[in-house]
């Protein structure tokens, strides 16, 4: 048996995060942080309606409609209606499934926040203005445990961040909108700690357990508000106590960031958002190879005959080079292999980058033809790069800089409007993609939630895959 002699350590943060959600309102939120859940919002929807067309996330859906039970609330491109629970881990899936949604602070709040708020707001149809109050907050009490907690949780203990932090984000999203008072708030968070989770042993073979991780996460912060709204109870000292979460999930806690500038410095402003199916460090040479393929109509992969890269250290980790993947999660994790990707693909279409890369032997002959070095000096939060493509002996070189959507070339709604038409192409009609796009611009004035959510089944009127 555990030894629990002397009781819970630290000094009541757990209190003082749910005291600040519990007290802050959408009065108090800045206008730039408004602007920022818009847009959130909007990408998280790209990346559901995106995610609906993958295998993993059919699965997900069959087994919840085998169960059947309420219909509450809408799914992506999906006609029947499922319990707010199956909904928000059908969405969760979805929206987390396929290296398409903003991420940071160890943390992917767009699957883990959003399904669960947007499953909860049809329910009870609720107001624009609540649910922008409610995510905003989950956002930043995430981010902020993400910053706590440090990396290590994943690179030491195994444990993928946002599977193991994203039951928090939910729970006070969750709570925030059911309006629940302080001790019931505590309560749902204390619950939510018994359901973090989710091992990274997935990296090695590629299985699809990551793809449920997000959805999964959601679900599980959305009952534990749930549980606490009949009574159940949860440990108040849930993150710093001795045996709470960051103790027990991180070798080396930062405790005192989850309070820093509360309330002053919103860290959720400080997201990346991708334009492209894969791991983050590969945005940037995506988009600077989909730029000279524009400027070079006449641009040949085949002509190809070498690939040099010098790229930052970040980029020349091991788990970002394996030029011979051997299945679509190791591919979109190797800026190697994408790199070859891009140059053959045209990934404005995320679809493009499916499992038939991995058996294209145009791709795989590039990939390896790439060499690497380490670039000096790189800045741009470790992402940036230069590309030396070798073509009929003349050699054009990229630069892999901030990408549109870093924390130093931020993205912003139109942006996003770009990236949602692309995304939802295959699921939306046109005149569905301008609905959609007019409500989350302006979300705030929503009367109803069941505005948005009523599009999310779509029409099945979008361009065939």
């Amino acid at each position: 048996m555990a030894d629990t002699s002397g009781g819970p350590a630290g000094n009541g943060e757990t209190r003082a995060l749910l005291t600040w959600v519990h007290n802050t309102s959408y009065d108090d939120l800045p206008e730039s942080v408004i602007e920022k859940m818009r847009i959130y919002l909007l990408d998280t929807l790209a990346a559901g309606f995106i995610g609906s067309k993958l295998p993993w996330a059919q699965m997900v859906s069959d087994v919840a409609h085998e169960q059947g039970g309420a219909e509450e609330a809408s799914v992506f491109a999906t006609e029947r209606k499922m319990t707010i629970s199956q909904a928000t881990l059908i969405n969760g899936v979805m929206v987390g499934g396929f290296e398409s949604e903003h991420v940071g602070h160890t943390s992917h709040p767009a699957g883990t926040v959003m399904p669960a708020a947007l499953a909860l707001a049809e329910r009870d149809g609720l107001s624009g203005r609540a649910f922008v109050e409610a995510t905003a907050l989950g956002y930043e009490v995430v981010c902020r445990i993400g910053d706590a907690q440090t990396g290590k949780v994943e690179t030491v203990r195994g444990f993928h961040n946002p599977a193991a932090n994203g039951p928090f984000s939910a729970a006070a999203t969750v709570a925030k909108m059911l309006n629940f008072d302080l001790e019931t708030l505590s309560a749902a968070f204390g619950i939510a700690g018994s359901h973090c989770g989710g091992l990274t042993e997935y990296a090695w073979d590629g299985s699809m357990t990551k793809r449920l991780h997000l959805g999964r996460a959601s679900q599980m912060g959305l009952e534990s508000a749930l549980f606490a709204q009949k009574g159940f109870t949860g440990p108040a000292t849930i993150l710093e106590g001795r045996f709470g979460y960051f103790n027990a999930f991180s070798p080396d806690p930062k405790i005192e960031k989850l309070l820093e500038g509360l309330g002053e410095t919103w860290l959720l402003e400080t997201l990346n958002i991708k334009a492209y199916p894969c791991h983050v460090t590969g945005q940037g040479v995506v988009g600077a190879i989909q730029q000279f393929k524009q400027e070079h109509p006449g641009f040949d992969p085949s002509k190809i005959t070498a690939i040099h890269m010098r790229n930052s250290p970040r980029l020349m980790e091991k788990r970002f080079s394996d030029a011979a993947p051997t299945n679509e999660m190791g591919a979109q994790y190797s800026l190697l292999f994408t790199t070859a990707v891009a140059c053959y693909r045209d990934l404005d279409d995320p679809l493009q980058y499916d499992e038939s890369v991995l058996e294209d032997e145009n791709i795989k002959r590039l990939a390896a033809l790439i060499t690497t070095e380490e670039l000096a000096g790189a800045g741009d939060h470790g992402m940036s790069a230069e590309i030396d493509i070798t073509i009929d002996g003349e050699t054009h070189t990229l630069t892999a800089g901030a990408f549109r959507g870093s924390l130093a070339n931020p993205a912003d709604f139109a942006d996003m409007e770009s990236k949602f038409r692309r995304f939802s192409k295959h699921v939306l009609s046109t005149e569905e993609q301008d609905r959609v796009i007019e409500l989350v611009r302006g979300l705030e004035t929503i009367a109803d939630m069941r505005e948005l959510t009523a599009l999310l089944p779509g029409s099945g009127n979008g361009s065939v895959a």
